[in-house]
């Protein structure tokens, strides 16, 4: 005769299988929704977007100008939702070109923040230990919780956090990590209530946004420099 605690164990594996996958599913659509709005609004919103880089393609910003030039401080960038490393090469090549160090998380696309963790922590201490310096993370929506989170448990690795566009459900703010917050005018009402620098544009394009850049590039060069200390270097 079969087995039935066998069959019972079995279906209840399936069941928990099943809950898992409609979890992650279920997370995947609010985090796609709460990043990119309802799909109805998509197609305004890609002309708006088409249009936006148009209307910036020649500001200055991308050629070095009117912006505070770098100081060689290690700079970890962390993708947000359906982002990864190439969304943001643009950003790494312009910071590369004004002073910084950007360094990429070896993330190819980010489906879930929690999966970030890990390639995130490498990426911090290898800069960090590689220079000599903690690095500033810049962080993108979902991206910013894994940042959160990373930073707190690598303190001694990194000075600042910067997020460009937050997101929902924040971890706490590390005690030790000072947090820089770059938001639309659209979103910053229910986003947040401290300290923010406000710009407006579409936010998929706040990594390639001029307004944002110009930002950056003053949040950056104010952050003091700090030495690991020499057994980390």
């Amino acid at each position: 005769m079969p087995d039935k605690s066998a069959r019972g164990g079995e279906r209840r594996t399936q069941s928990h299988f099943r809950r898992s996958s409609f979890d992650k599913a279920g997370r995947f659509i609010g985090e796609t929704l709460g990043t990119f709005g309802l799909p109805f609004f998509w197609p305004y919103a890609s002309m708006r977007a088409v249009a936006e880089l148009i209307l910036n393609s020649a500001d200055p910003v991308y050629r070095g100008h009117d912006i505070r030039y770098g100081d060689g401080k290690p700079v970890v960038l962390v993708p947000g939702h359906l982002g990864g490393d190439v969304t943001l090469a643009p950003l790494a090549i312009w910071l590369d070109a004004i002073g910084y160090r950007p360094v990429k998380a070896q993330v190819t696309i980010n489906l879930d923040d929690r999966a970030l963790d890990e390639p995130l922590v490498t990426a911090l201490r290898d800069a960090a230990r590689r220079i000599g310096r903690k690095a500033v993370m810049i962080a993108f929506d979902t991206g910013v919780r894994a940042a959160m989170r990373v930073a707190a448990i690598e303190g001694e690795h990194v000075s600042d956090l910067i997020a460009v566009g937050l997101s929902d459900h924040l971890p706490r703010v590390p005690a030790d990590v000072r947090l820089h917050v770059i938001e639309t005018s659209r979103k910053v009402a229910a986003a947040w209530r401290g300290d923010i620098h406000i710009v407006d544009g579409a936010r998929t394009l706040l990594a390639v946004n001029p307004a944002v850049l110009k930002i950056l590039s003053e949040i950056l060069r104010e952050i003091p420099i700090t030495l690991l200390p020499a057994q980390q270097s």
